[in-house]
């Protein structure tokens, strides 16, 4: 651990606190000059703050908790979630940059914790958006010890507001046929195959087998995290590819959308197959989901999110009495977690009688 107290050191005129943790070498910046009587007092204490930190066992082995703050920001934290945000390209990883940066105060004691579940509370950020964001910044500060004990308790989501039932589904699609035509041929495929956002975004023609009544899912246009509109090609989720069956009702649906997208002379052959009404650009999350949540309250239903026709489907196909095996070879999951997730009641109970 720490065997010697922190120095204080002269690195080309600025001042440095230097450690050696765990056989390794660990610097503390921008402290100021060296020959600064201020900063030379604002380094003591850190060093003493440390070596009390680690006599009494609680010491921060990351050591954010010691980083002087920049203008009131801990400037560490941000820079760590602004280089995993270009790392990654999550959306998630980019939101918890901006909601830190917007706080604009630091994150490290218990006290500073709970003062941000406070203001992220009064933000009105839900609790699981909340739990991802500690989430997030637990992986740039591992050894922070206030983060790793609070936790966000997330509230379980109803069964009633992940799967529409038989009866709901008709209606939805008949009111997509009726009112968003343009978009009626990618809420039923989508309802009939159960794929991921992304996948059904970058489905290309090249991957539709007509002939052998099947999709072949090995590409995705996934999100990219720092820039709100724009996705980037990559591979599927698991980094494997998968072979999805359609149905009768499926394979029509795409016949004729083929034959529609043909007249307006767009690409069938390795084009996108779903593509914007206007700009016949990639679709947009934000743009399937106003359609989607406009359709259900057309017909009186209580808006469930996009993710909720993947949840259907294989809810619905688990209660027809297929293998658990094969459908999650088909929904691109293990058994397991197929059935911790999608084994939930369609409200169509079959009962045996003797």
């Amino acid at each position: 651990m720490l065997k010697k107290p922190p120095k204080l050191r002269d690195n080309n005129g600025a001042l440095q606190v230097r450690l050696r943790l765990d056989g390794r070498d660990h610097f503390i910046n921008r402290l100021g000059r060296f020959d600064d009587p201020v900063a030379q007092a604002r380094g003591q204490a850190i060093c003493a703050e440390i070596w009390r930190d680690a006599q009494q066992g609680d010491l921060d082995l990351s050591l954010n908790r010691y980083r002087p703050l920049v203008e009131g920001r801990d400037i560490h934290l941000l820079e760590g979630l602004a280089q995993l945000s270009e790392e990654k390209k999550q959306a998630r990883v980019t939101h918890a940059y901006r909601v830190v940066k917007r706080f604009g105060l630091p994150i490290r004691t218990r006290a500073e914790v709970d003062l941000f579940l406070v203001w992220m509370n009064a933000e009105g950020l839900a609790a699981s958006t909340q739990s991802t964001i500690l989430s997030t910044i637990r992986s740039v500060q591992p050894g922070n010890k206030a983060l790793r004990l609070v936790q966000v308790k997330v509230p379980a989501r109803s069964v009633q507001e992940e799967v529409l039932s038989k009866e709901e589904i008709k209606r939805v699609l008949n009111d997509l046929r009726s009112n968003e035509e343009w978009f009626y041929p990618c809420f039923a495929l989508w309802l009939s195959t159960g794929l991921r956002n992304a996948e059904l975004i970058g489905l290309t023609w090249d991957c539709v087998r007509l002939d052998e009544g099947e999709l072949l899912i090995s590409k995705t246009l996934r999100r990219d995290g720092t820039a709100t509109h724009r996705r980037l090609w990559s591979g599927t989720k698991t980094g494997k590819a998968r072979v999805v069956p359609l149905s009768d009702q499926a394979m029509q649906v795409l016949r004729e959308h083929r034959k529609t997208m043909q007249c307006l002379g767009l690409n069938t052959k390795e084009g996108l197959v779903f593509v914007t009404p206007r700009t016949y650009g990639h679709l947009y999350d934000s743009g399937l989901e106003r359609v989607w949540k406009r359709s259900q309250r057309r017909v009186g239903l209580i808006p469930r999110r996009l993710y909720a026709q993947r949840h259907s489907f294989l809810s619905h196909a688990l209660a027809l009495g297929n293998s658990p095996a094969d459908l999650a070879a088909v929904a691109g999951h293990r058994t397991e977690e197929l059935l911790r997730t999608y084994a939930k009641p369609t409200g169509r109970v079959k009962v045996p009688t003797w």
